[in-house]
């Protein structure tokens, strides 16, 4: 968006005769024309001179209010946080920050999909989704553990069979 903006602008600025930005200073130029035809080198100085004091405008400091400033303090706040939370899910957590690596669970519920994944409901609420296609039994009443594994995978293992399935969770 900004790339159009600025093209267009060019285009513009192009396109516009100069006679247009030659009239906004057409006394300027007259007078600097005036000074630069004067011969003697002091008098030629003082025109210069003269012509820069009536012609600067001085701007004075814009004054901000307080809760301008406050919410411009909130703003550069919360742009800070972002940056510091960029990819913060990767470094190192202690263990009172990681969790716990597995957790065990009964099914309250499995459906199977189409292409034979599982669907799983935990009794605590949880819903968990296969995402590959290895095969495993499932049913009401099962007991399940979930492990984290690398590169946040979760694994779910039936327990009493060496089976697992890699999960994603749902809700």
């Amino acid at each position: 968006m900004r790339v159009n903006v600025i093209a267009l602008l060019g285009i513009f600025t192009g396109l516009m005769p100069l006679s247009v930005f030659a009239g906004v200073n057409s006394s300027l130029l007259d007078d600097l024309s005036t000074c630069l035809n004067i011969s003697n080198d002091n008098q030629r100085l003082a025109c210069f001179d003269q012509l820069a004091n009536s012609s600067v405008t001085v701007l004075s400091p814009i004054k901000m209010s307080d809760e301008s400033l406050s919410k411009i303090e909130q703003i550069k706040l919360e742009e800070a946080k972002k940056i510091d939370d960029f990819s913060k899910e990767d470094l190192k957590k202690t263990e009172e920050e990681k969790g716990p690596d597995s957790i065990t669970a009964t099914i309250s519920k499995v459906k199977q999909l189409i292409r034979g994944e599982w669907v799983v409901y935990l009794e605590n609420g949880q819903k968990w989704q296969q995402q590959d296609s290895a095969r495993i039994k499932l049913k009401v009443g099962d007991s399940i553990r979930l492990n984290k594994g690398s590169l946040g995978a979760v694994y779910l293992f039936k327990e009493g069979s060496h089976r697992n399935i890699r999960v994603k969770r749902l809700k």
